[in-house]
């Protein structure tokens, strides 16, 4: 049986991060005084001042009414687009591993990624939705496909319906994130406790017979994330060389 490619809101794969890109750093920049001061408390002065660019080129990098909300608005935008993506997620055998592996990933990289974790508080603004957008209608999507075809595949109990896991997911996920960070101070325990919620989860949702072939451990999404980028570096390299070779 052949194993579909994985599909998501934003399959795209990134090149590792530079900070010296300006527009990286003024990402970077933004994100920072977003989490410090949330969207409605950050000011555009203070982030330019972070990124340490000049005015001229946040506004060429970044074209907007000189509003305070206009520009915030693109930063917004351009946090989620950026992070929010299907990167280290590899095709499995059984879809639910996917399922995991993915939130998994996601849950790496917000515990080392000041970016991610801006761009989940922004998605969680009251005005989200029609400010900058908000991915969660995509992730949720996501979700129901990869569970429709999972069920299909036999992989799920004949009782479930992804539409309502779908929603446990990703109203789950980000809860932990949230309240991790809420009474430790920190995300270093948020593996862990991604990992117990998707065990928990598989208990009452996959076939018997499915549950052991899954891989649940705590350090899974690194080890899938860190791969991805050195398959990345890799390929920049070569391309690199490739390039300088035909000088």
């Amino acid at each position: 049986m052949s194993t579909p490619r994985p599909q998501g809101p934003r399959n795209r794969r990134q090149q590792p991060p530079h900070a010296s890109n300006p527009r990286e750093r003024i990402l970077e920049a933004a994100s920072e005084v977003f989490l410090k001061k949330g969207f409605d408390g950050a000011t555009v002065h203070e982030i330019i001042f972070v990124a340490d660019v000049s005015k001229k080129a946040f506004y060429t990098l970044f074209p907007s009414d000189r509003t305070e909300d206009g520009p915030k608005r693109l930063l917004a935008a351009a946090i989620m687009a950026g992070t929010l993506t299907m990167d280290g997620l590899r095709p499995q055998r059984a879809l639910l591993q996917e399922a995991f592996d993915i939130a998994s990933i996601l849950a790496y990289r917000v515990m080392n990624q000041k970016i991610l974790l801006a761009a989940l508080t922004l998605s969680f603004h009251a005005d989200a939705r029609v400010s900058y957008g908000t991915p969660w209608p995509q992730w949720i999507e996501f979700n129901i496909d990869q569970l429709t075809k999972a069920k299909n595949r036999g992989e799920l109990r004949p009782h479930v319906l992804p539409e309502e896991i779908a929603y446990q997911i990703s109203a789950g996920w980000s809860g932990l994130v949230f309240t991790t960070r809420a009474i430790d101070g920190d995300l270093a325990n948020l593996p862990e406790r991604v990992s117990v919620m998707y065990r928990t989860l598989f208990a009452a949702i996959a076939q018997p017979e499915v549950i052991p072939v899954i891989d649940t451990s705590p350090n899974r999404g690194e080890r899938l994330y860190l791969d991805f980028l050195r398959e990345a570096r890799r390929v920049v390299s070569e391309s690199s060389a490739a390039s300088l070779g035909g000088v």
